[in-house]
């Protein structure tokens, strides 16, 4: 069954997917409404490790304040001919100033305070403004309003330099998806406070296969929406590789490798993601997918398709009919043979994958 439209707002990778989207140079006639890529804002990273400097560290623990000493927002977005930079984190809801992620929460009003230049690896001059943001459903902004204000006044008493803060609300009117800017944010992202058409929704249809990210690690998902997101993800690489083997000319060799793969999954995404953990996980995905692929293909054009480590995988396609049994083969493979409630383990090849990597 799918997700309702109120359903998705809630969905922590819906949040990060409408998020990319709002950052692309979209056409006039679609039905995503760019609003932050036509204010000059783009993505930065995804999921970076940023650290809070020693010192505030330091002076939080002296403080007796609870608080995390490194942290992963889901996007850095920024604006570079304004030096903006803002640090944004999807939640499903509101949480407590005394729950164990008010210490993230915490880090991140410091880290997006005068000091993000340093937590960024930049120069001091090439940031002129940042902020904090969450972006949650409109039902939970003044909860988040309520905690991040506790948390904030809390950090100014102990003289920690904290930084600007905002909630950024999504909530369905009719058709569509709006989003609901504050103040704060409307000043940092140049948007007039108040709801703005985010996209057009349709009760019938199911986003998520559009989604730039499919299938996240770190985002908490049920069984049932993991395989789907899974499954998702699988069927964008099998449908890559096809149409690698479909371009190609004979004879000739195809070589394909997992982070390209990955990259082409997420039109573009997976090179802006700085979770190694995560990173690591989705190579393992789309071994085991080329894995399966692979014995598929190799069972109708045998030695066809061939595992080199710190390279990948090599197609060798030496005729036409070696061709088309492998593009017949690719066909009628399908990715609902795979395991996916199973997670993937780790293996010989994570030793030293086909990018080289240890």
């Amino acid at each position: 069954m799918n997700p309702t439209p109120n359903d998705l707002t809630r969905d922590p990778l819906f949040q990060l997917n409408l998020l990319l989207w709002l950052t692309q140079p979209l056409p006039t006639e679609s039905s995503i409404e760019p609003l932050l890529y036509r204010r000059g804002f783009g993505v930065y990273a995804i999921a970076p490790p940023l650290a809070l400097p020693l010192d505030l560290q330091l002076a939080a623990q002296e403080a007796e304040i609870r608080i995390q000493a490194a942290a992963r927002p889901d996007v850095v977005l920024a604006n570079q001919s304004s030096r903006k930079y803002g640090l944004v984190e999807c939640k499903a809801r509101s949480f407590g100033a005394a729950s164990p992620t008010s210490e993230q929460a915490r880090a991140f009003m410091l880290m997006a305070g005068p000091r993000i230049a340093e937590v960024l690896a930049l120069a001091p001059a090439d940031v002129n403004d940042s902020i904090l943001a969450y972006l949650t459903p409109e039902d939970q902004r003044d909860a988040f309003n309520e905690t991040l204000s506790e948390l904030k006044t809390e950090l100014d008493s102990a003289k920690l330099p904290t930084g600007v803060f905002s909630v950024l609300g999504i909530e369905i009117h009719a058709t569509e998806l709006r989003l609901v800017v504050d103040e704060r944010g409307g000043a940092f992202f140049a948007l007039t406070p108040g709801a703005h058409r985010a996209m057009n929704v349709e009760s019938e249809t199911d986003p998520r296969p559009l989604y730039f990210i499919p299938y996240d690690p770190d985002v908490q998902l049920s069984g049932e929406e993991r395989q789907f997101c899974k499954r998702v993800l699988f069927e964008r690489i099998h449908s890559g590789v096809l149409a690698c083997v479909g371009r190609s000319h004979v004879p000739s060799e195809v070589l394909l490798e997992s982070r390209g793969l990955l990259n082409d999954a997420m039109f573009g995404m997976y090179e802006n993601w700085e979770n190694p953990d995560s990173e690591k996980h989705m190579r393992r995905l789309c071994r085991e997918l080329m894995h399966a692929i692979s014995r598929a293909v190799n069972s109708e054009a045998e030695g066809a398709v061939v595992y080199e480590p710190e390279r990948g995988w090599k197609i060798e396609l030496n005729s036409e009919e070696q061709r088309q049994k492998v593009i017949n083969a690719l066909s009628r493979f399908s990715c609902e043979t795979m395991v996916l409630r199973a997670e993937p383990t780790q293996n010989l090849f994570d030793v030293i994958d086909d990018d080289g990597e240890k």
